[in-house]
């Protein structure tokens, strides 16, 4: 009797292990076991072999993900015969499929007053929420065409849909490939800034798999398919953290490495990968770059004189000097705000915790923490709370708060987005009077165009560029808009007295 008791406990036992091990993963049926015998993988790649049997993956085979191993493994020259690196999403999703399900959730709305995910990039172009900005940055490529973002599931394919100039560095957010092979050769491709860089984009979209030219970033650009940790492959932010580390604004925190680095700030750089100011493509002196300069805003301008002549963007149209071009610097926004001193990162607020089936699994549907907030309110799929993390308030109350926030900021940035069209008219009619052989104080001139250049830099690099609508640090949001303010209003000031 009790032997068999021992056996029912013991089957129930292994059951119960059984449901564990395949909540969490659930893979396609291992290939038979003649297939597992004759993969010898580990024999020149334990490099990869030994850490990869200590993680979540180990079982798999390795031409699951690599689906000519054998090939290679058997061939007379393996180097003539390269294993298929797989960066497919759909790969991953044949086990991760909830993760995979809600990274291509493509569902369009606004949650609040700004920004959103619309159905059709072209029906919400950015000059619908900045009526002045084709003006402000005269003469730049985003005037051809810039549009609200649509969802992470078509960030390449609008990239190829836009009308503007392409350049191969912008790949290395839009596409995991060429991300992962940046600087070395792909497909035949020499991966580098040099050269036709727009010839050279095309090359690279060419020998992208057709499934992938809608999404472009694959579960490979943010997790190690080997351990199925975190990891970085963009080499701008890896160059980056060489340099000055994982966060230069917080040096009790700051480490070399992002190994090194500690769980809120692997989650934060992931998304810095993309999510950050960068250089990328031909600057004013035509000079092809892909660099991160990992700074904050009130540091850009300094840092860009001291290492690249300030060449590094475009001249403007109208007042004929160099200004800053930013990209989205959600990240260096982040830095220093009351989120994360309080251990808040990207994860926290972007990617909640959602209830499936009675378990609860990390979502990947990377939208504004309203869409989610939108959902729980009404009971919906996907929905949750993230910010009951921190708060103990009523997800309506705190979601009037957050729109009265972005509310202020917006009214801030209306004030400075004309103050800075003023001081641009300002300064080409100094320009134009200078030109028809009137006095002109040249001194007064040169201090009304550098007082434009670091209004110009905090507006669009905070709030036109930036994606949270100075929600993701309000206060500095909001003090470097102040500036920005007096800037522009000193800059139009000096340019109107500087012409006798």
């Amino acid at each position: 009797m009790r032997s068999r008791r021992w056996m029912l406990l013991s089957s129930l036992m292994l059951m119960a292990i059984a449901w564990a091990v395949t909540a969490n993963v659930q893979p396609e049926p291992a290939q038979p076991a003649s297939t597992q015998a004759q993969e010898q993988c580990a024999d020149c790649h334990s490099e990869v072999a030994e850490p990869f049997k200590q993680n979540a993956h180990a079982g798999l085979n390795c031409s699951q993900c690599h689906p000519n191993a054998l090939a290679h493994q058997n061939a007379e020259d393996p180097t003539q015969v390269l294993p298929v690196v797989d960066f497919r999403s759909e790969t991953c999703g044949s086990c991760h499929k909830f993760q995979y399900e809600t990274y291509m959730t493509s569902e369009p709305g606004t949650a609040g007053e700004f920004g959103g995910t619309p159905a059709d990039p072209k029906e919400h172009p950015k000059t619908k929420d900045f009526p002045l900005y084709n003006k402000i940055v005269a003469g730049h490529g985003f005037t051809r065409e810039y549009n609200e973002e649509r969802s992470h599931r078509y960030i390449l394919r609008d990239h190829i849909d836009i009308k503007r100039g392409k350049n191969l560095a912008c790949l290395n957010c839009k596409s995991t490939q060429v991300a992962y092979y940046w600087g070395k050769e792909w497909k035949g491709l020499e991966l580098t800034n040099d050269g036709d860089v727009v010839a050279k984009w095309q090359e690279a979209i060419n020998r992208i798999p057709k499934e992938m030219q809608d999404y472009g970033a694959s579960c490979a650009h943010c997790h190690n398919p080997h351990t199925a940790q975190l990891q970085i492959i963009n080499k701008g932010l890896q160059n980056a953290i060489e340099r000055y580390g994982v966060n230069p604004y917080w040096k009790e925190r700051n480490v070399k490495s992002f190994a090194r680095a500690d769980k809120q700030q692997k989650e934060i750089l992931v998304c810095a990968q993309c999510h950050v100011e960068y250089v990328c493509g031909p600057g004013a002196d035509k000079k092809a770059r892909f660099e991160f300069s990992w700074r904050k805003v009130r540091d850009l301008e300094e840092y860009y004189k001291q290492r690249h002549a300030y060449q590094q963007d475009w001249i403007h149209d109208i007042i004929k000097e160099p200004l800053v071009k930013s990209q989205h610097p959600e990240v260096e926004t982040f830095w220093e705000s009351k989120y994360e001193r309080a251990g808040a990162s990207c994860v926290t607020c972007h990617m909640p915790k959602v209830a499936v089936g009675g378990r609860w699994l990390t979502s990947h549907w990377l939208v504004s923490p309203l869409r989610y907030m939108d959902k729980y309110i009404k009971g919906e799929k996907l929905g949750a709370y993230p910010c009951a993390q921190c708060h103990n308030v009523a997800p309506e109350t705190l979601r009037e708060q957050v729109l009265r926030v972005q509310r202020h900021v917006n009214e801030a940035q209306k004030r400075v987005q004309q103050a800075l069209s003023d001081s641009i008219d300002a300064i080409a009619a100094a320009k134009q009077a200078k030109a028809e052989g009137k006095t002109v104080n040249e001194e007064n001139l040169q201090k009304a165009v550098r007082l434009h250049q670091q209004a110009h830099v905090r507006w669009e690099n905070l709030v036109v560029s930036e994606n949270s609508m100075g929600f993701h640090n309000p206060e500095e949001v909001m003090k470097e808009l102040n500036e920005a303010l007096d800037y522009a209003r000193q800059a139009q000031m000096l340019a109107t007295q500087a012409v006798r």
